[in-house]
């Protein structure tokens, strides 16, 4: 999920009044608390567990560029040619899209997301009831202005009960925003390589919204 909200990131879009990140009256939300205050989300090429791409699409050299920190959105992301309209410095990347195009994985930069200490297994063993997700499918979006994305859970769903788990479920479709979820963790695992230039924790998450049963595989 988290590598669709990058593309709400993008400085022409809030400059424009049509961000995600924009303000009523005009101006953006950097400097804004927006996600828990453990939520810290950064690219950075020279990060040895990105292992990412140091250059865009449009050639430009990516460095390190911290999206979120201690949950404050900290700036956005800017292409060649908004950098020059506003006359600030570009970000590479591409500046990124209104939608999840282009950040992937493989995204100039990687995405990394700084985790904490738990294991998977510890995460299970604090969770009263709860369901154990190991893979997200087909994730589409909903409403861009609020990143509302929908997918399927798929690979292995299964119900948690009094820190064990307990039985399989059937698959879930499910209606939720990566922003709505970082505000509401109950805790972060450690974090881990998850595909090519991105680095993900595990996290026990309350509330999600699942929304109807699924005949996903």
């Amino acid at each position: 999920m988290l590598p669709q909200l990058l593309g709400s990131f993008n400085a022409r879009n809030t400059d424009e009044g049509r961000g995600t990140f924009s303000s009523k009256g005009g101006g953006s939300r950097v400097g804004e608390k927006i996600a828990d205050e453990r939520i810290t989300l950064f690219s950075d090429p020279a990060d040895p567990d990105l292992l990412a791409q140091p250059f865009d699409s449009e050639g430009l050299p990516v460095a390190r560029q911290v999206w979120i920190e201690n949950g404050i959105l900290k700036q956005l992301s800017y292409s060649r040619y908004w950098a020059q309209k506003q006359g600030v410095t570009p970000t590479g990347g591409g500046g990124g899209g209104g939608g999840g195009g282009g950040f992937g994985g493989g995204r100039p930069g990687g995405l990394k997301m700084v985790g904490g200490s738990a294991s998977t297994e510890e995460l299970i063993a604090g969770t009263e009831r709860g369901v154990l997700v190991t893979h997200f499918f087909y994730i589409r979006f909903l409403d861009q202005r609020s990143v509302l994305l929908t997918g399927l859970t798929r690979d292995g769903t299964f119900l948690i009960e009094k820190g064990k788990v307990t039985r399989a479920l059937k698959n879930f479709r499910w209606n939720e925003s990566p922003l709505f979820m970082l505000n509401k963790i109950d805790e972060l695992g450690r974090a881990e390589r998850t595909a090519a230039g991105q680095v993900m924790p595990g996290l026990r998450v309350r509330d999600f919204n699942f929304t109807s049963l699924s005949d996903a595989v």
